[in-house]
């Protein structure tokens, strides 16, 4: 039986957006990106009211349950390893460099 492996996004944002930076009074709309899909909500008058259904959007997408590789660190098991080599080589002076090149 094949494994089947499911990939990660590698990064995901949630935020509000201006129409313009440069006019007095902008329209702004809330924006979501997951991996290289995006998502926009309509455009509001108030900041207020985008943030408002940023959040709901946020919901209807599941953002906050969506993991991306961001999160959990592309070598997450680095440190774990840096920290095997620092206590073999018996080091005590707090540089972990070379330790790859050491073992």
């Amino acid at each position: 039986m094949q494994e089947q492996r499911t990939l990660k996004i590698n990064s995901k944002i949630s935020q509000v957006v201006p129409s313009c930076w440069h006019e007095p009074n902008p329209k702004y709309a809330g924006h979501v990106r997951i991996g290289g899909e995006n998502h926009f909500t309509t455009w509001f008058d108030a900041k207020k009211e985008a943030e408002l259904e940023l959040r709901c959007l946020e919901k209807c997408l599941s953002y906050e349950l969506i993991k991306t590789v961001e999160e959990e660190g592309y070598y997450p098991e680095r440190s774990t390893l840096l920290e095997k080599l620092y206590q073999e080589s018996e080091r005590t002076n707090g540089l972990y460099s070379g330790l790859l090149i050491e073992k």
